[in-house]
C-alpha cells in the first residue's frame, strides 16, 4: 500500500511528517537538515523557483519577486494587502499555485527520505476555514500531483499529537491555536479510548502573528517619520528589513520585558525599542476579539468556562504570554503547550494518515484509536423568499457533527412556475447580506407548478467537508437540480492542467 504523509501547510511555515506501522512519527527534514520550511516562494530573474529558507533570504534583496502569507488568500482573489494579484515577470500566481509549490517541495523531501514517490497526503487547515478555502487547499494538492486523502482541522491534528500519551483519561479540552495568519479555538471531548469529538469551534481566518508584526512595523514607521521625517514604506529594502525585525521583536517579547533592534533608513541608524506592556497595549483590540471568540465558543460548547479540563496551546503566536494568562483567567486552568508548537500539527496529520493507510500493527496505538469526529465551522443554508424578503434558511447549523445531512421544505412562489433558482450560502445568519454565497443552480420543473407547490431541498456534508445540495419535487419526487460549487477565484480547468504540467517538470532540492 502506498504511503501517506501528513502536511501542515502553514501561513508562515510548513512541515511534513510520516508515521510508520508501529506508530513512530518523525518530522522529515530536507537535504539541508531543516525540519521546518518557510512558506515563502522566490522567483529568480533567470526563471528558477526557490521555496523555503533560501527564498526568505532572497526576499530581503528582491522583495517584489517573493511571495509570502499567501495562505491568507486561499479561496480569495488576492492575498496582498492592496488587493492586487501577485505577478512576477508578467505571470500572475494564485494562492493555490503558490501553495502547490510548497507542497511539491515538502513531498519531494518525503519521497527522498522514504525512498518512494509520495502521491497521497493529509493536509491540515484552520478549523475556521470555510468551503472555498478548503476547496482551494485541495486544489493546491491536485496541482502538485497529489491525492488529498483528507483535509484535517489543525486543532484536531494538534490534539491527536498531544493525546497519544493521554489515552485512558476522559476529558474536555480547549485547543487554542494562534498561528502566523489564522486563529482557531476548538472545544473537544476526549474519550478514554483516545477518541476525539469536536463540540464547537470558532476563530478568525484573517488574524495571526503576521498582524502583530504589522502593528510593530507601523510603530517603527511612525517613530522614523517623527525622528527623521522619512517614509519607511518608500525605502523597500529598509522596509523589508524592518518587517523581519518586527517579527524578531515580537518573538523576543515572549521571553523578555523589552526588546530592541537596529534599523537603517536613508543611511541613518536608528535603534527601535518596544516593551511587552506597550506591545500588549498595541494589540489590545485583537486580545479583546480573541477573548470574545473564546467565550462564544465555550457558550456554543455548553458547560460554560468551568467545564474545561485542559487547555492546549498551539501555534507559534500562542507563545505570547498575554494569551496563556487570558486562557487561565477564563478557564481557571493553567494552559499547557504542545510539545513542539511548530511540528505537532504535522505529527497529528501523519498519525491520521497512518490510520487511513490501514496497515498499522495490531500492537500499535494507531490500530485502536477511533477516527476523530469534527463539526461544521460554519452554518450552511439556502436562499428562500419569506414574505417579501429573501432570507438564509439554515439546513446544517454550525457545530453540527460531520458527516451531517438535513432537508427542508420550500414552496413555489408564483403560479405556473417552471424554474427553481437554488442558492447555497455559508453562515448561520438569517439576513442574506451577512452570509457568503457558495454556489447556485437553475432547475426546471417537467411542467408548470402552481403557487405553494412543495419542493424538498436536501443537503449533505461529508467528513472531508464537501457539500452536496439537491432539490426535488415535493409531490412527485422528481429531481429538479443540484448545486455544483463554482469558485470564481479558483483556476479554470485549463489553468489547472497548465499549472500541473508546469510542476511536473520542476525539481526541488
Amino acid at each position: 500500500m502506498s504511503e501517506i504523509v501528513g502536511i501542515d501547510l502553514g501561513t508562515t511555515n510548513s512541515v511534513v511528517a510520516w508515521t510508520d506501522q508501529n506508530g513512530r512519527t518523525e518530522i522529515i527534514a530536507g537535504p539541508e537538515g531543516s525540519r521546518i520550511v518557510p512558506s515563502v516562494v522566490y522567483f529568480d530573474p533567470e526563471g528558477g523557483i526557490i521555496v523555503g529558507e533560501r527564498a526568505t533570504q532572497f526576499s530581503v534583496i528582491e522583495p517584489t519577486r517573493a511571495a509570502r502569507l499567501f495562505k491568507r488568500g486561499m479561496g480569495l482573489n488576492s492575498f496582498l494587502n492592496n488587493g492586487e494579484k501577485f505577478t512576477v515577470d508578467g505571470k500572475t500566481w494564485s494562492p493555490e499555485e503558490l501553495s502547490s509549490l510548497v507542497l511539491k517541495k515538502l513531498v519531494t523531501h518525503a519521497s527522498s527520505h522514504l525512498r518512494q514517490e509520495i502521491k497521497r497526503v493529509v493536509i491540515t487547515v484552520p478549523a475556521y476555514f470555510g468551503e472555498p478555502e478548503r476547496a482551494a487547499t485541495r486544489l493546491a494538492g491536485e496541482i502538485a500531483g497529489l491525492e488529498v486523502v483528507r483535509i484535517l482541522n489543525e486543532p484536531t491534528a494538534a490534539a491527536i499529537a498531544h493525546g497519544i500519551d493521554q489515552r485512558g483519561q476522559q476529558s474536555r479540552m480547549l485547543v487554542f491555536d494562534l498561528g502566523g495568519g489564522t486563529f482557531d479555538v476548538t472545544v473537544m471531548d476526549i474519550a478514554s479510548d483516545g477518541g476525539m469529538t469536536v463540540v464547537a469551534t470558532g476563530g478568525d481566518r484573517q488574524l495571526g502573528g503576521a498582524d502583530f508584526d504589522a502593528m510593530i512595523l507601523e510603530q517603527m514607521a511612525d517613530e522614523i517619520d517623527l525622528k527623521f521625517a522619512l517614509d519607511l514604506t518608500e525605502d523597500l529594502y529598509a522596509f523589508v528589513d524592518a518587517r523581519n525585525k518586527a517579527e524578531e521583536i515580537k518573538k523576543d517579547l515572549s521571553a523578555m520585558q523589552t526588546a530592541q533592534r537596529p534599523l537603517t533608513i536613508g543611511g541613518k541608524p536608528f535603534m527601535f525599542q518596544l516593551s511587552r506592556a506597550n506591545f500588549e497595549s498595541m494589540i489590545a483590540q485583537q486580545i479583546g476579539d480573541i477573548r470574545d471568540t473564546v467565550m462564544n465558543t465555550l457558550e456554543m460548547a455548553g458547560g460554560g468556562t468551568g467545564g474545561i479540563d485542559e487547555v492546549l496551546m498551539v501555534g507559534g503566536s500562542s507563545r505570547i504570554p498575554i494569551f496563556s494568562s487570558l486562557l487561565k483567567e477564563i478557564t481557571g486552568k493553567e494552559p499547557i503547550f504542545s510539545r513542539n508548537l511548530d511540528e505537532d500539527v504535522a505529527k497529528g496529520a501523519a498519525i491520521l494518515a497512518a490510520k487511513l493507510r490501514g496497515d498499522a500493527s495490531p500492537q500499535s496505538f494507531i490500530d485502536s484509536i477511533p477516527l476523530p469526529v469534527d463539526v461544521a465551522s460554519h452554518g450552511l443554508g439556502v436562499s428562500l423568499l419569506e414574505g417579501e424578503k429573501m432570507v438564509n434558511r439554515v439546513i446544517i447549523p454550525s457545530g453540527s457533527r460531520i458527516p451531517a445531512s438535513g432537508e427542508i421544505e420550500a414552496f413555489t412562489i408564483t403560479d405556473d412556475q417552471m424554474q427553481l433558482q437554488l442558492e447555497l450560502n455559508e453562515g448561520d445568519e438569517v439576513d442574506i447580506q451577512f452570509v457568503r454565497k457558495l454556489g447556485e443552480s437553475l432547475g426546471n420543473f417537467p411542467k408548470p407548478r402552481p403557487m405553494s407547490h412543495p419542493i424538498r431541498i436536501s443537503m449533505s456534508y461529508d467528513a472531508d467537508q464537501m457539500i452536496q445540495v439537491k432539490a426535488f419535487d415535493g409531490k412527485t419526487g422528481d429531481f429538479i437540480c443540484e448545486i455544483n460549487l463554482k469558485h470564481e477565484t479558483l483556476l479554470s480547468m485549463s489553468e489547472r492542467d497548465k499549472a500541473r504540467d508546469f510542476l511536473k517538470g520542476l525539481d526541488f532540492e
